[in-house]
């Protein structure tokens, strides 16, 4: 028998994020929507079954400050499971549609600031992958060769930068209304197929005829999108997360510049402190501000904080050579092994000090046999370099 606490079966009518999915992309053919709560081991934020989600552990964060996975894992529910790539080379089809559902839903349900301000993390996770990966993975489609194993591809790219490509079709479309109404389309005609870009490229055009000229333009604009490396094209308009941006921008500022400003932060989303812990990430700071941080904040610096804003205190304190909170780093690393997490903070630790490479080399030998073998493999890879 399954303990309730990990097993979580829940009605899909219930759900306002599946209610508000219904209205914008049409109907939700499974049925049913349950999750299912995996161990820490489980590598990925969620995967998307019909009918049953497997999420991480780290999600449980109490205050539902991490909802946006929930979201996102709900929307894979049409582009994913009912409209699926043909080929792990057009995976970007599932991930950059689904970012897209995703916060179109957020924004439905959180409003325009907040989800614009998530977006801004997930902008800087593409930027950060851009300086981690070879170009060639920082292409929508990635051509993989024979005998490579696609999850050895797998970075932010088809997430970020396809949202990126999604929201320029939007934008060259005009409207929500009418973008909206060509999801709805999309689903539908494509339902239970497996398709590659240029198939929904053909069902775009037959909407907007209008709209081919974009493609058929000197340097072929959409096979730019799907070819060239790098950054998106043209980056998403986030601007209407100024209200929420601002403040932590302006507080990251204030104690890179050696301040110590009090700030009650005790009421903000999560992602604001996210995108503070983000913009502080650009500037190296001492010990002393690191000390001062450690105890002024403890919504980020705390074991009691949720995972992302976790992971962003443990990527502080390796950038700063902060010793003196390294055995919070090797409890992260211990409390989830999901790969979007781990990988990140090995990379860091084995270009710090070498009280860093200790701290990675014992994270590895503690954790390495509960690891799931594919993020087991980019850690010692990592470790290799």
């Amino acid at each position: 028998m399954i303990s309730p606490n990990v097993y979580l079966c829940l009605s899909h009518r219930s759900l306002t994020a599946v209610s508000i999915g219904e209205r914008l992309f049409g109907p939700y053919v499974w049925g049913r929507y349950d999750l299912l709560v995996m161990p820490p081991s489980f590598p990925y934020g969620g995967m998307e079954n019909p009918t049953l989600t497997f999420v991480t552990p780290a999600l449980l964060a109490g205050d539902r400050s991490l909802i946006d996975v929930v979201i996102h894992e709900i929307a894979h529910s049409w582009f994913g499971n009912l409209v699926t790539n043909a080929n792990w080379s057009e995976f970007w089809l599932n991930e950059g549609f689904t970012m897209y559902a995703q916060r179109r839903i957020s924004i439905e349900k959180y409003g325009l600031a907040f989800t614009c301000l998530e977006a801004r993390t997930g902008r800087a996770l593409m930027e950060q992958c851009i300086v981690d990966n070879p170009p060639e993975l920082t292409k929508l489609r990635v051509i993989i060769e024979a005998g490579v194993n696609p999850d050895d591809t797998y970075t932010e790219t088809p997430y970020e930068k396809g949202y990126a490509f999604v929201c320029y079709l939007r934008s060259k479309v005009g409207s929500d209304e009418a973008f909206d109404g060509w999801l709805r389309a999309y689903c539908e005609h494509f339902k239970h197929q497996s398709i590659i870009a240029e198939d929904m490229f053909t069902h775009f055009f037959a909407h907007f005829p209008e709209l081919q000229s974009i493609a058929d333009a000197p340097g072929k604009e959409f096979q730019r999108w799907l070819t060239e490396p790098g950054p998106p094209l043209v980056w998403p308009d986030l601007s209407a997360s100024a209200e929420l941006s601002e403040p932590a921008e302006k507080l990251a500022a204030a104690w890179a510049s050696g301040q110590r400003p009090t700030v009650d932060v005790s009421t903000w989303p999560s992602y604001q402190l996210c995108h503070f812990a983000d913009t502080l990430m650009r500037t190296p700071l001492s010990i002393d501000t690191m000390t001062a941080l450690d105890a002024a904040m403890p919504q980020l610096s705390s074991e009691q904080a949720n995972a992302e804003l976790r992971l962003r205190w443990c990527q502080l304190v390796v950038n700063n050579n902060y010793e003196a909170a390294f055995p919070r780093v090797l409890s992260f690393l211990h409390y989830t092994q999901k790969q979007k997490y781990t990988v990140p903070i090995y990379r860091l630790l084995m270009k710090g000090s070498d009280a860093a490479r200790a701290l990675a080399a014992r994270a590895l030998e503690e954790t390495g046999s509960i690891m799931h073998p594919n993020v087991r493999r980019q850690v010692e890879k990592v470790l290799a370099s």
